[in-house]
C-alpha cells in the first residue's frame, strides 16, 4: 500500500498484488470511495493479472475532498489512474476495470475520460443517471441518499479503512478531514428536485457517448438500492457491438456474472486472446437464482447459475421479440386483454407505510407487513393457460384524482400462484406533478423531464392520466397463476407526501391501462421454485382470490362454466387445456435456449 500522484498533485491511496513471475502484467483496478485502497481483491493474480485498488479523492486514505456528483473530476482522476498504471514496470500497459455500485458506476466515467490503456470494464448494478436512477424515482425523492452521502460511505468501507492509520499513520489527516465536506453535501440531493439543477450536471449519464470500448454489465432486476433502470442505458446508450449484458433476479449484491465469464471477457480484450468471446450472446438472462445459492452471491456463480438461461445474440433480437401486452383496467379488480367500455373508479386512502417493497442496504423487507383496510388496490388476470414472461421496463398509464393538487402512486406487479401466494417481482413510482413524457418514451417505457418548467400541479377532484415507469424487469409468469398489479403510495426509503384519498378512473374515456414487454416465443424450462426462495423475490398469503377463468394472451377469455371450458364441449379447447396441464406436471423443459426472431 502506497500513495500515487494526480497530475495536481493529489495523492490517492492503492493497494497492488502482484502475481507470480517476472512480468510485466495486464492490470485490473478497482476504483471507489469505499475501501479499494486498502482491500483490493487479489483472487485475479492467480489468472495472470496485477490487482490494483484506488480510493477516491476525499475517500479512505486517499487526499482531497471527494464531490459525490462531481463524475467529471473523479471520471478524470480515474482516467489518470489508467495512466499511471500502464505506465508501472509491472504493467504490460492494459488496463481493465470491474466492479459494482458505485464502483461499477466510477467504470463509467473512467472510462470516458481515459486513453487507449483502458480495454474493457466489466460494471455492475450502476446508477449512471443520478438523478433517475438514484435520488428521485419518478420525481419522488429517496430519502436514503443523503445517509449514505453523509455517513454511508463509513458504514459500507468497514474497519479495513478505518482501522487503517493504526498501521499507516499518513492516514490520520485524511480520515479526519472527510466528515466536514460530507457534512456540506448530504442535504444536496434534497435541495435539487429540478433534473436540470446545477447538481445534476456532472452525473456519469452526460459523458456515456464517450464511452467506446467493450463493457461487460450486470443487472439484478429487483435491486432496491440503486434498482435496474440501467438495463436501459446497456440497451440503448452503449455501443451495441461491444456491449454485453448479464441479467438476473436479486438484490444490490447479487451481481449475476461468473468468474469465468467475466475472465473470458478479460483474457480477449487485455491479454489478446483469441478465445472467441466476440460470439458472446449479447444480452443473458438468468432465470431465478434461489436463495440457496445465498446473498451476495457475485461471481462466485457459475456459468450455470439460475434454474435456467436465455440468451439473445443481438441487441436487436430484444426490439424485435419484445411485444407491448396492453391489459386493461376493469371495473371489478380484474385486468382484462380487451376494452372497458363503462366508465367507473375505485379508490383507496393511503397507509402511512407500504407493505409492497422487498428489503435491500440498510432496510427491511415491508413484502408482507399487515396492510390497512382500504390502503391499496389490486387488479389481476385471470389463470394463465400458458406460461407469459416479461422483460424489460413496462408503463402504467393511469387517470388519477385527489382532492389536493398533488400525488404520489406506487405501483408493484406480483405473480398471483394457484395456491394464492403473492410473489414480488417489480416496483415503480411516480409523483403527479412530474408527469410531463419527454420526446424519447415510448409505449412500454415512459421518461418523464423532471424540469422545474415542466411541474403541472394537479386541479382538485379533477381525473389526470400520468404514466408510471415500472422498473426494467425479467420474469416467467407460470401457467395458472396471475398477473397482479398494485397500487398504493410509495413506501420503504421513499419521501411520503400527505394525502387523501386516491381515486384510479377507468373505461372507454378514461383507459387507464398496464403495458408489458412479452416474450410470445418463451415459456419456463424448470419446475417452478418454491415461493419465497428466490433472491429478493418474498413471498406471502393473500386473501383475493384469483379471478374466475382461464386466460391466454392474445386469445379470448375461458371462463369457467362458459361452453368452451365445460368438459364434453369445445374439444379442441378442451384438449389444448389437457395439454397445458400434461406440460405443467412434466417439470421438465430444456435446459438453456437461444431466441433468434421469427
Amino acid at each position: 500500500q502506497d500513495f500515487l500522484a494526480l497530475p495536481d498533485g493529489t495523492r490517492l491511496y492503492y493497494s497492488l498484488t502482484l502475481p507470480e513471475g517476472q512480468g510485466p502484467f495486464p492490470v485490473l483496478i478497482q476504483y471507489d470511495p469505499y475501501a479499494a485502497g486498502v482491500t483490493s481483491d487479489p483472487s485475479w493474480t492467480d489468472a495472470g493479472y496485477a490487482m490494483l485498488g484506488v480510493n477516491f479523492r476525499g475517500s479512505g486514505c486517499s487526499e482531497g475532498a471527494f464531490d459525490v456528483g462531481r463524475a467529471d473530476i473523479w471520471g478524470q482522476d480515474g482516467a489518470d489512474v489508467v495512466a499511471w498504471a500502464a505506465a508501472q514496470p509491472w504493467s504490460d500497459g492494459q488496463v481493465g476495470m470491474f466492479g459494482y455500485s458505485f464502483t461499477g458506476t466510477s467504470q463509467l466515467a473512467t472510462a470516458a475520460f481515459a486513453g487507449p490503456a483502458l480495454k474493457a470494464i466489466a460494471p455492475g448494478n450502476v446508477f449512471p443517471d443520478f438523478y433517475r436512477d438514484l435520488a428521485y424515482l419518478g420525481g419522488i425523492h429517496n430519502e436514503w441518499v443523503p445517509l449514505w452521502v453523509l455517513a454511508g460511505r463509513a458504514v459500507v468501507v468497514g474497519s479495513d479503512t478505518l482501522a487503517q492509520p493504526l498501521s499507516d499513520p499518513r492516514c490520520t489527516p485524511q480520515l479526519v478531514t472527510q466528515f466536514p465536506p460530507a457534512l456540506v453535501q448530504s442535504p444536496s440531493t434534497r435541495l435539487s428536485p429540478d433534473s436540470e439543477a446545477a447538481f445534476w450536471t456532472h452525473n456519469p449519464r452526460a459523458y456515456l457517448d464517450r464511452v467506446q470500448l467493450p463493457v461487460l454489465g450486470c443487472v439484478n432486476w429487483q435491486d432496491t438500492t440503486i434498482y435496474s433502470r440501467a438495463a436501459s442505458m446497456f440497451r440503448q446508450s452503449l455501443p451495441a457491438a461491444s456491449t454485453w449484458l448479464v441479467g438476473s433476479n436479486g438484490s444490490h449484491s447479487d451481481c449475476p456474472i461468473s468468474r469465468a465469464r467475466m475472465l473470458r471477457f478479460f483474457d480477449r480484450y487485455l491479454k489478446g486472446e483469441d478465445n472467441g468471446w466476440e460470439n458472446t450472446p449479447h444480452l443473458l438472462l438468468i432465470h431465478e437464482l434461489d436463495n440457496s445459492q445465498g446473498s451476495g452471491v457475485r461471481e462466485s456463480l457459475g456459468d450455470d447459475a439460475g434454474a435456467w438461461q436465455t440468451a439473445l445474440q443481438s441487441w436487436e433480437e430484444w426490439e424485435a421479440l419484445v411485444q407491448p401486452l396492453i391489459l386493461q383496467l376493469g371495473p371489478e379488480g380484474q385486468l382484462i386483454e380487451g376494452a372497458v367500455e363503462p366508465a367507473s373508479s375505485r379508490s383507496f386512502l393511503p397507509a402511512p407505510e407500504s407493505a409492497q417493497t422487498p428489503g435491500d442496504w440498510l432496510s427491511f423487507s415491508r413484502f408482507g407487513l399487515p396492510e390497512l383496510p382500504g390502503s391499496s388496490l389490486r387488479w389481476t388476470t385471470p389463470a394463465l393457460s400458458r406460461d407469459v414472461e416479461l422483460l424489460g421496463p413496462a408503463s402504467l398509464d393511469l387517470w388519477l384524482s385527489v382532492q389536493g393538487t398533488d400525488a404520489d402512486l406506487q405501483a408493484t406487479l406480483v405473480e398471483v400462484l394457484p395456491d394464492g401466494r403473492e410473489q414480488y417481482v417489480q416496483n415503480g413510482w411516480l409523483r403527479w406533478s412530474h408527469r410531463q413524457l419527454g420526446p424519447e418514451s415510448t409505449a412500454l417505457e415512459p421518461r418523464h423531464t423532471h424540469r422545474e418548467a415542466d411541474r403541472q400541479p394537479l386541479q382538485p377532484g379533477e381525473p389526470t392520466l400520468g404514466r408510471v415507469g415500472i422498473l426494467p424487469l425479467n420474469h416467467v409468469f407460470r401457467a395458472g397463476s396471475a398477473i397482479r398489479l398494485i397500487l398504493d403510495a410509495p413506501g420503504g426509503w421513499m419521501e411520503r407526501m400527505p394525502m387523501g384519498p386516491v381515486r384510479i378512473h377507468i373505461g372507454a374515456e378514461q383507459p387507464s391501462r398496464l403495458v408489458l414487454g412479452w416474450l410470445p416465443q418463451a415459456w419456463a424450462q424448470a419446475p417452478a421454485a418454491d415461493c419465497g426462495s428466490l433472491l429478493n423475490q418474498p413471498c406471502r398469503s393473500s386473501a383475493e382470490p384469483i379471478p374466475e377463468g382461464f386466460w391466454t394472451p392474445g386469445q379470448p377469455l375461458l371462463g369457467r362454466g362458459s361452453p368452451a371450458a365445460e368438459p364434453g364441449r369445445g374439444g379442441a379447447v378442451s384438449l389444448w387445456l389437457l395439454f397445458w396441464a400434461a406440460w405443467l406436471c412434466s417439470g421438465r423443459r430444456p435446459a438453456s435456449r437461444v431466441f433468434s426472431p421469427a
